[in-house]
Protein backbone atom coordinates (compact mmCIF):
# COMPACT_ATOMS: atom_id res chain seq x y z
CA UNK A 1 0.00 0.00 0.00
CA UNK A 2 1.07 3.48 -0.65
CA UNK A 3 2.59 5.60 1.87
CA UNK A 4 1.65 9.15 2.55
CA UNK A 5 3.86 11.30 4.07
CA UNK A 6 2.61 14.09 5.82
CA UNK A 7 3.00 16.93 8.63
CA UNK A 8 0.14 18.66 9.82
CA UNK A 9 -0.75 20.55 13.12
CA UNK A 10 -3.35 19.01 15.67
CA UNK A 11 -5.93 22.13 14.32
CA UNK A 12 -6.20 20.82 11.23
CA UNK A 13 -7.67 17.01 12.34
CA UNK A 14 -9.53 19.73 14.80
CA UNK A 15 -11.01 21.59 12.57
CA UNK A 16 -12.02 18.75 10.30
CA UNK A 17 -14.01 17.71 13.80
CA UNK A 18 -15.75 20.67 14.62
CA UNK A 19 -16.81 20.61 10.30
CA UNK A 20 -18.18 17.31 10.98
CA UNK A 21 -19.83 18.58 14.54
CA UNK A 22 -21.14 21.31 12.77
CA UNK A 23 -23.14 18.73 10.06
CA UNK A 24 -24.18 16.15 12.85
CA UNK A 25 -25.59 18.82 15.14
CA UNK A 26 -27.25 20.61 12.62
CA UNK A 27 -28.83 17.47 11.79
CA UNK A 28 -30.26 16.70 15.63
CA UNK A 29 -27.54 14.57 16.57
CA UNK A 30 -27.10 14.04 20.60
CA UNK A 31 -25.69 17.47 22.38
CA UNK A 32 -23.76 14.87 24.20
CA UNK A 33 -20.80 14.26 21.07
CA UNK A 34 -19.88 18.13 21.60
CA UNK A 35 -18.18 17.41 24.89
CA UNK A 36 -15.28 16.34 22.86
CA UNK A 37 -14.99 19.33 20.95
CA UNK A 38 -13.00 20.91 23.92
CA UNK A 39 -10.51 18.27 24.50
CA UNK A 40 -9.62 18.47 20.25
CA UNK A 41 -9.24 22.38 21.26
CA UNK A 42 -6.87 22.07 23.91
CA UNK A 43 -4.66 19.69 22.19
CA UNK A 44 -5.04 22.12 18.71
CA UNK A 45 -1.47 24.04 19.30
CA UNK A 46 0.32 20.67 19.69
CA UNK A 47 2.05 19.62 16.35
CA UNK A 48 1.64 15.89 15.06
CA UNK A 49 4.22 14.72 12.64
CA UNK A 50 1.99 12.53 10.59
CA UNK A 51 5.51 11.65 8.12
CA UNK A 52 4.77 7.67 6.85
CA UNK A 53 0.75 7.76 7.73
CA UNK A 54 -1.03 4.64 6.28
CA UNK A 55 -4.60 3.99 6.69
CA UNK A 56 -3.61 0.55 7.41
CA UNK A 57 -7.53 0.00 7.37
CA UNK A 58 -8.04 0.45 4.43
CA UNK A 59 -5.57 -1.86 2.81
CA UNK A 60 -6.80 -5.94 2.78
CA UNK A 61 -6.12 -7.22 6.37
CA UNK A 62 -2.50 -8.79 7.20
CA UNK A 63 -2.90 -12.35 8.07
CA UNK A 64 -0.70 -12.35 10.54
CA UNK A 65 -2.51 -9.98 12.51
CA UNK A 66 -4.46 -11.61 15.29
CA UNK A 67 -8.33 -11.83 15.04
CA UNK A 68 -11.32 -12.05 17.08
CA UNK A 69 -14.90 -13.22 16.75
CA UNK A 70 -17.55 -11.81 18.51
CA UNK A 71 -20.82 -14.13 18.83
CA UNK A 72 -23.87 -12.09 19.37
CA UNK A 73 -27.45 -13.14 19.10
CA UNK A 74 -27.56 -10.70 15.94
CA UNK A 75 -24.85 -12.92 15.13
CA UNK A 76 -21.25 -13.04 14.52
CA UNK A 77 -18.76 -10.10 13.91
CA UNK A 78 -14.90 -10.68 12.86
CA UNK A 79 -11.93 -7.99 13.59
CA UNK A 80 -8.65 -7.97 13.76
CA UNK A 81 -6.52 -6.69 16.47
CA UNK A 82 -3.93 -3.93 15.80
CA UNK A 83 -1.16 -5.06 17.98
CA UNK A 84 1.66 -2.97 17.18
CA UNK A 85 -0.53 -0.04 17.21
CA UNK A 86 -2.76 0.08 20.71
CA UNK A 87 -0.77 -2.56 22.51
CA UNK A 88 -2.01 -2.10 25.42
CA UNK A 89 -5.73 -1.90 24.39
CA UNK A 90 -5.41 -5.03 22.63
CA UNK A 91 -3.97 -6.85 25.86
CA UNK A 92 -6.56 -5.81 28.06
CA UNK A 93 -9.33 -6.73 25.56
CA UNK A 94 -7.76 -9.79 25.21
CA UNK A 95 -7.79 -10.54 28.67
CA UNK A 96 -11.18 -9.22 29.22
CA UNK A 97 -12.21 -11.70 26.24
CA UNK A 98 -10.22 -14.81 27.35
CA UNK A 99 -11.42 -14.39 31.06
CA UNK A 100 -15.54 -14.87 29.85
CA UNK A 101 -16.47 -10.99 30.98
CA UNK A 102 -17.94 -10.31 28.13
CA UNK A 103 -20.40 -13.35 27.91
CA UNK A 104 -23.73 -12.54 28.81
CA UNK A 105 -23.42 -8.79 28.56
CA UNK A 106 -25.62 -6.31 26.41
CA UNK A 107 -25.21 -4.06 23.54
CA UNK A 108 -25.20 -0.81 24.78
CA UNK A 109 -27.08 1.28 22.11
CA UNK A 110 -27.33 4.81 21.34
CA UNK A 111 -30.45 6.79 19.52
CA UNK A 112 -28.11 7.73 16.51
CA UNK A 113 -27.26 3.84 15.41
CA UNK A 114 -24.04 5.02 14.64
CA UNK A 115 -22.14 2.97 17.22
CA UNK A 116 -22.56 0.26 19.99
CA UNK A 117 -20.39 -0.49 22.90
CA UNK A 118 -19.76 -3.21 25.20
CA UNK A 119 -18.54 -2.22 28.92
CA UNK A 120 -15.51 -2.66 30.57
CA UNK A 121 -16.03 -4.78 33.52
CA UNK A 122 -13.55 -3.76 35.51
CA UNK A 123 -13.49 -0.10 34.24
CA UNK A 124 -10.02 0.38 34.69
CA UNK A 125 -8.99 3.75 33.59
CA UNK A 126 -7.16 3.82 29.98
CA UNK A 127 -4.85 6.10 28.47
CA UNK A 128 -5.51 6.31 24.84
CA UNK A 129 -2.80 4.65 22.29
CA UNK A 130 -3.55 7.67 19.59
CA UNK A 131 -2.45 6.39 16.07
CA UNK A 132 -1.72 8.05 13.34
CA UNK A 133 -2.42 4.82 11.57
CA UNK A 134 -6.09 4.40 12.68
CA UNK A 135 -9.06 6.13 12.23
CA UNK A 136 -12.64 5.79 13.14
CA UNK A 137 -13.94 4.90 10.19
CA UNK A 138 -16.67 2.68 9.38
CA UNK A 139 -16.18 -0.60 11.53
CA UNK A 140 -13.36 0.38 13.24
CA UNK A 141 -13.16 -0.69 16.85
CA UNK A 142 -12.14 1.39 19.85
CA UNK A 143 -11.52 1.51 23.09
CA UNK A 144 -12.68 5.04 25.75
CA UNK A 145 -10.56 6.11 28.72
CA UNK A 146 -12.91 3.43 30.69
CA UNK A 147 -12.34 0.32 28.97
CA UNK A 148 -15.24 0.50 27.25
CA UNK A 149 -15.21 -1.41 23.81
CA UNK A 150 -16.97 0.86 20.40
CA UNK A 151 -18.14 -0.46 17.54
CA UNK A 152 -18.20 2.33 14.93
CA UNK A 153 -21.39 1.86 12.34
CA UNK A 154 -21.37 5.53 11.12
CA UNK A 155 -22.72 8.47 11.25
CA UNK A 156 -25.51 9.25 8.52
CA UNK A 157 -24.05 11.88 5.94
CA UNK A 158 -26.02 13.80 3.43
CA UNK A 159 -24.74 13.82 -0.18
CA UNK A 160 -23.90 17.37 -0.17
CA UNK A 161 -21.58 16.81 2.56
CA UNK A 162 -19.64 14.00 1.29
CA UNK A 163 -18.86 15.84 -1.51
CA UNK A 164 -17.81 19.00 0.79
CA UNK A 165 -15.50 16.03 2.57
CA UNK A 166 -14.43 14.84 -0.51
CA UNK A 167 -13.10 18.80 -2.04
CA UNK A 168 -11.03 19.04 1.16
CA UNK A 169 -7.84 20.02 -0.05
CA UNK A 170 -6.09 20.47 3.33
CA UNK A 171 -3.33 18.18 4.89
CA UNK A 172 -5.29 14.93 6.15
CA UNK A 173 -7.45 15.41 2.56
CA UNK A 174 -7.03 11.37 2.46
CA UNK A 175 -8.66 11.04 6.03
CA UNK A 176 -11.27 13.68 4.79
CA UNK A 177 -12.49 11.51 1.78
CA UNK A 178 -12.22 8.05 3.80
CA UNK A 179 -15.00 9.06 6.13
CA UNK A 180 -16.78 10.66 3.00
CA UNK A 181 -16.30 7.21 0.85
CA UNK A 182 -16.29 4.47 4.06
CA UNK A 183 -18.38 6.61 6.82
CA UNK A 184 -17.60 6.73 10.34
CA UNK A 185 -17.93 8.94 13.21
CA UNK A 186 -15.41 11.59 12.91
CA UNK A 187 -15.21 13.59 15.72
CA UNK A 188 -13.58 10.13 17.68
CA UNK A 189 -10.52 11.23 15.86
CA UNK A 190 -7.65 12.08 18.48
CA UNK A 191 -10.02 11.21 21.16
CA UNK A 192 -10.70 7.22 21.32
CA UNK A 193 -8.58 4.64 20.75
CA UNK A 194 -8.76 2.68 17.43
CA UNK A 195 -7.48 -0.68 18.14
CA UNK A 196 -9.36 -2.89 15.74
CA UNK A 197 -11.14 -3.59 12.43
CA UNK A 198 -14.29 -5.70 11.43
CA UNK A 199 -13.27 -7.62 8.62
CA UNK A 200 -16.43 -9.56 8.75
CA UNK A 201 -20.28 -8.89 9.86
CA UNK A 202 -20.14 -5.37 8.92
CA UNK A 203 -23.75 -6.28 8.55
CA UNK A 204 -24.04 -7.44 11.94
CA UNK A 205 -22.77 -4.47 13.05
CA UNK A 206 -25.41 -2.07 11.64
CA UNK A 207 -28.04 -4.60 12.71
CA UNK A 208 -27.10 -4.30 16.23
CA UNK A 209 -26.09 -0.64 16.24
CA UNK A 210 -29.79 0.15 14.45
CA UNK A 211 -31.87 -2.66 16.48
CA UNK A 212 -33.64 -0.24 19.19
CA UNK A 213 -35.36 -1.74 21.49
CA UNK A 214 -33.98 -5.58 20.68
CA UNK A 215 -32.11 -7.12 23.14
CA UNK A 216 -28.25 -7.97 21.69
CA UNK A 217 -26.20 -9.99 24.27
CA UNK A 218 -22.91 -10.77 23.86
CA UNK A 219 -22.49 -15.37 23.45
CA UNK A 220 -19.00 -15.38 23.76
CA UNK A 221 -15.46 -13.42 22.11
CA UNK A 222 -12.67 -16.18 20.86
CA UNK A 223 -9.48 -15.01 20.14
CA UNK A 224 -6.93 -16.47 17.68
CA UNK A 225 -3.31 -15.41 17.37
Amino acid sequence: MQTTTIRVRKSTVFLLVIMILGMIFVSGVAKSYMQYADEQKAAAAEDVDYTGMELIQLAPPDENLPKAVISTTAGDITMVLYQSEAPEAVRRFKAEAESGTYSGMRAGLYDLKSIFTIDSPSQEPYDAELSINLWPFRGAVCMTEKGDIVFINGTPLTDSEKEYLRSDQSEIMEVSKAFADIGGVPNYSRVYAVFGQVTEGIDIVEKIATSGDTVVTIESVTING
